[in-house]
């Protein structure tokens, strides 16, 4: 049975079998003032608390990487990321379409997607991390690069991360899921969203996630689905 987390925002945690797959892991989340005016960093209190009571083994992914030894599957402006970090290299970078095995049976496709629009309907921070940059960066500095929906088989369970409110019709037909989580936030900027890409996914579940406030799921959420456990 795989257990499902919700980590807030795009985050969610998925444990099967004593291993873990996290999807956009990002716990030190700075507030409005930080963003626009400082430059964020890395909460080592909120992400160590966090790994104490991570189920398995495996932005703050530069921090889970200098903690774990875990596989990290990204964009070139991950890798970009992480060689600012003194990590070049361990990045498996996706250009789209790559089906990639993870430890313990699990995989994931890393399928071609958009970012939802947001301020006055538009995408925030295009373009790519520029490797000349120093660390702390502002939060502009941290472009978006190429985007994805991550495709994760796991426990004999198909889920898509709808992680932003958009998508590439012609990229994610002929995919199928049987748990889909859509992000709410911009869903009415993008009309065929909501109901083209379930029409073509045909999930059994939906979640809708990307809140800002994280509550988790209730420990007494229904089990709608045989392979999976809510909290």
């Amino acid at each position: 049975m795989v257990k499902i987390r919700w980590t807030g925002a795009a985050g969610v945690e998925f444990t099967e079998g004593g291993k873990t797959v996290l999807i956009d892991p990002y716990h030190s989340r700075p507030g409005k003032f930080e963003s626009f005016f400082g430059r964020p960093k890395p909460k080592p209190d909120v992400i160590d608390r966090y790994l104490e009571r991570l189920p398995g083994r495996l932005s703050d992914i530069p921090e889970f990487a200098k903690r774990l030894e875990c596989p990290l599957i990204g964009s070139n402006s991950l890798e970009t990321l992480m060689a600012m970090y003194g990590k070049p290299g361990i990045v498996t970078v996706c250009k789209g379409g790559e089906r990639v095995e993870l430890p313990g049976g699990a995989a994931v496709t890393m399928i071609r997607s958009r970012h939802g629009l947001v301020l006055f309907g538009k995408v925030p921070y295009t373009g790519e991390i520029n490797p000349e940059n120093r660390l702390p960066m502002k939060a502009s500095d941290y472009r978006l690069g190429d985007v994805y929906m991550p495709k994760l088989e796991m426990g004999g369970v198909v889920f898509m991360h709808a992680g932003s409110a958009n998508f590439i019709e012609s990229e994610v037909e002929g995919h199928r899921c049987d748990v889909l989580f859509m992000c709410v936030p911009g869903w009415t900027k993008i009309p065929e969203y909501c109901n083209r890409l379930p029409e073509i996914l045909q999930p059994k579940v939906i979640i809708p996630f990307h809140y800002r406030i994280c509550r988790g799921f209730s420990s007494g959420y229904p089990e709608v689905h045989p392979g999976l456990k809510y909290e």
